[in-house]
């Protein structure tokens, strides 16, 4: 392949929005969907829904994103009245002021003690149960990174958190319709998904590279294809087939819920472009404590009982 021109990476950076899983602002879950829940044997202590046999792989909380509002104005910071007793004022790179000055002793109470070191734990051979627990957490957290072409076809990458193997996958569907869900069920179990990725515009690519031979991966509609990694390890592979479970139930309410973050995060980049922070000089009061070797006494006193 021919290196990608500058001017297409600058089209890519503009075009490809990496988003994270943090969601936008989901409202709390009041679905029908709502069901008891039952402690997974796997995990003790853990509870995780019980659901009927028709709806088992679901996004069970809201997936609504409000309007973007403001954010309040910052609160001005009142500096107290104390005695300096030295200071240093430094210049920034933006030229602005960065000032350190040490005041008055501080009136509060003695810290307290730390608490003691705990004692060293000798190392012990896993329970079965313990096993079992990590076994369980590893094949119910997914953390994927991906490159989606039109919307269409993503090309998938992570790694096994069992066998460490690096495995990579094409498919024919947006895996970024998960992106800011955090966290799903399927077949009566809870998943997490942690997703980075990025969209790629392959027709704005062309449009300013026509002379780069963009080579887009080839997959049918829906199709998985295992590229890299072990291809019979099916507990390493099946990530991407619940995720394709996950989106071919819940695309009706995926479409219109990435429809509202990008609202969302256009109008809050539009606001912070109108907005940028404005630099200022910073001041910071050092108050030593009783025990400081910035006091005549410097010996530690006990601390005062409340």
């Amino acid at each position: 392949m021919k290196p990608i021109p500058l001017v297409l990476v600058a089209v890519m950076g503009i075009s490809a929005s990496v988003r994270s899983q943090e969601q936008v602002a989901s409202a709390p879950a009041n679905d029908s969907t709502a069901a008891p829940a039952i402690a997974s044997p796997a995990m003790p202590g853990v509870t995780r829904p019980i659901l009927p046999t028709s709806a088992r792989t679901l996004i069970p909380h809201s997936l609504a994103v409000p309007h973007f509002t403001p954010p309040p104005p910052p609160v001005v910071k009142r500096l107290p009245a104390v005695r300096v007793d030295s200071a240093v004022t430094l210049l920034s790179k933006n030229e602005r002021t960065l000032t350190l000055q040490r005041g008055e002793p501080s009136t509060e109470p003695d810290l307290p003690p730390p608490p003691p070191t705990p004692p060293d734990v000798e190392p012990h051979e896993p329970t079965p149960e313990e096993i079992a627990q990590r076994i369980w957490q590893h094949r119910h957290n997914f953390n994927l990174g991906a490159t989606v072409y039109d919307h269409k076809i993503s090309v998938v990458n992570w790694t096994d958190q069992e066998s460490l193997v690096y495995h990579e996958a094409v498919c024919g569907f947006d895996i970024g319709l998960l992106a800011g869900v955090g966290n799903f069920v399927h077949k009566g179990e809870e998943y997490s998904l942690f997703l980075i990725h990025s969209d790629f515009d392959t027709t704005l690519a062309r449009r300013f590279a026509s002379q780069w031979n963009l080579k887009i991966p080839d997959v049918a509609p829906g199709e998985i294809l295992i590229t890299c990694g072990d291809v019979k390890d099916t507990a390493a592979t099946a990530p991407l087939t619940v995720v394709k479970e996950i989106i071919a139930v819940e695309t009706p309410r995926l479409l219109p819920y990435q429809a509202a973050r990008a609202t969302y995060q256009a109008a809050s980049a539009k606001w912070q472009a109108a907005h940028p922070p404005i630099p200022h000089d910073e001041t910071f009061i050092l108050r030593p404590h009783r025990g400081s070797l910035y006091l005549p006494a410097a010996e530690p006193t006990e601390p005062i009982q409340p």
